[in-house]
């Protein structure tokens, strides 16, 4: 039987999320620094966000460190970036600015910031940060989730574990509030609910509900 497969998301037609996909406009660039590993894996979201956002790049390795502009935007303080990633003296992304002394005396108003988004397990994601020196030198800041995440067909290590959709729409909330970050939330709500029509409510409530309530 012949799989016809979306090019955009290059998914299974009868997983396509592309009729889902609404654009958001956000100011602050978002660079994703994906695991091979997640390539691997249907459900990763990161392709939600490439999908919906206009201001965002997806690098898939582990090491960076012999990629020039990689060394640029981790080292030149006018890209005024910084990871997302909770070190233990990470600083609250509420209360991340760009120091004007160090980006050539620009304004802060008029900075625009790059967040740094890792994509895979907690050990994916480690495995970049001790891959790459110059990000382990970078500013660090960190979510503090109000609720659980709504990624219900995933096991996670912690119940604070954010996907990475739902990090980068909570970041972009807190940076910029005026921006509608919805689109991506709808459709990672779509993506979901369909994967458990797909599986069934018995074998979702087997695998995912009660193991949880164990």
């Amino acid at each position: 039987m012949t799989r016809h497969v979306c090019e955009q998301c290059l998914k299974a037609k009868a997983a396509c999320i592309c009729d889902w996909i609404s654009p958001v406009n956000n100011q602050t660039r978002i660079v994703i620094l994906q695991h091979p590993d997640e390539t691997k894996k249907p459900l990763g979201t990161a392709k939600i966000a490439t999908l919906c956002l206009d201001n965002v790049e997806l690098w898939v390795g582990v090491d960076f460190s012999n990629v020039p502009y990689f060394n640029e935007l981790v080292t030149d303080f006018k890209h005024c970036a910084a990871v997302l990633y909770p070190a233990e003296l990470a600083t609250d992304l509420n209360d991340w600015t760009c120091n004007d002394s160090l980006i050539n005396n620009l304004n802060n108003d008029n900075c625009s910031k790059t967040l740094i988004v890792l994509d895979g397990t907690w050990r994916n994601t480690r495995e970049i940060m001790l891959s790459n020196k110059p990000l382990q030198d970078l500013l660090k800041v960190k979510l503090k989730p109000s609720k659980h995440s709504d990624y219900r067909i995933r096991k996670a290590p912690m119940v604070e574990s954010l996907s990475t959709v739902e990090a980068i729409s909570l970041s972009l909330s807190i940076l910029e509030p005026e921006t509608r970050v919805d689109p991506m939330l709808n459709c990672f709500k779509e993506m979901i609910d369909y994967q458990i029509e797909c599986m069934g409510e018995e074998v979702y409530r087997k695998n995912y509900l009660d193991k949880a309530d164990k």
